[in-house]
């Protein structure tokens, strides 16, 4: 693989793993629209791994308090695990049906355009009258439930979560800080379902490939969700909403 894929995939990785936009979504329509070369398992898995530590560095403090047991790290603790409890079950079951039949350019678009309307909407009756470190296990497991939605390509793991927290009465930020936390279990339980798949590598021009797309992805991963959480008050859902509505669009008349 030359460097110029090794940084397209890691930019596309970086930028719309935590955006609403849907990161499946990215990379399938690139080797659908274009001669991509298919970058494999193992450097998805890389480029997963390069997300997933610019989400624990850039959310340290939460962590720390998770791994020390304070009172609000209980509280995060029980988020992340709790709400991802459906996502693997709800995988394992539709993952191949989805596989065969959800993985196209048309359906691609449709959920496109279906969650950016969904996105846009709630957002703008939300009621903000929720606390993050107050979520109730009914609603964690709801939230976990869209969650697992986001194994249909253009759905988008954020966007979805994002959705549902302002649906249920949650603020931006707390909204957006609930798509993070959920991020860190989703990511390790992805990478490591990949990693089950694999053999060893032993070839040092790979290695090298793998952890160059490793770092790059984390440059860029941590590079957005800094831009990502501290503009959200300022330029609102309207940007990725209008971008995922033109991008489902061309994809429906192409």
């Amino acid at each position: 693989m030359d460097i110029l894929n090794i940084i397209i995939l890691s930019l596309i990785q970086g930028i719309t793993e935590f955006l609403p936009i849907s990161s499946s979504a990215h990379l399938i329509l690139l080797s659908e629209l274009t001669d991509f070369p298919d970058q494999g398992l193992r450097f998805d898995i890389a480029l997963h791994a390069g997300s997933l530590l610019a989400i624990l560095i850039y959310f340290k403090d939460e962590l720390k308090r998770i791994l020390t047991l304070t009172s609000d790290g209980k509280k995060y603790l029980k988020i992340m695990i709790i709400a991802s409890v459906p996502l693997p079950v709800i995988g394992i079951i539709f993952v191949d049906y989805i596989s065969i039949y959800m993985r196209n350019i048309q359906s691609i678009a449709l959920m496109t355009i279906l969650f950016a309307l969904l996105l846009y909407f709630v957002d703008k009756g939300r009621k903000e009258d929720k606390n993050i470190l107050s979520c109730s296990v009914p609603i964690l497991f709801f939230i976990g439930f869209m969650q697992a939605l986001a194994i249909i390509p253009g759905v988008s793991r954020s966007g979805v979560v994002i959705t549902t927290a302002l649906f249920i009465g949650f603020n931006r930020n707390d909204s957006i800080k609930i798509s993070f936390l959920l991020s860190i279990p989703a990511i390790f339980m992805a990478s490591t379902y990949q990693t089950m798949q694999l053999i060893s590598v032993d070839d040092i021009v790979v290695l090298r490939e793998y952890f160059l797309g490793f770092l790059l992805s984390f440059v860029f991963s941590y590079m957005t969700i800094k831009l990502f959480t501290s503009t959200i008050n300022k330029i609102t859902f309207s940007p990725y909403v209008v971008y995922r509505i033109i991008l489902g669009t061309i994809l429906l008349i192409i």
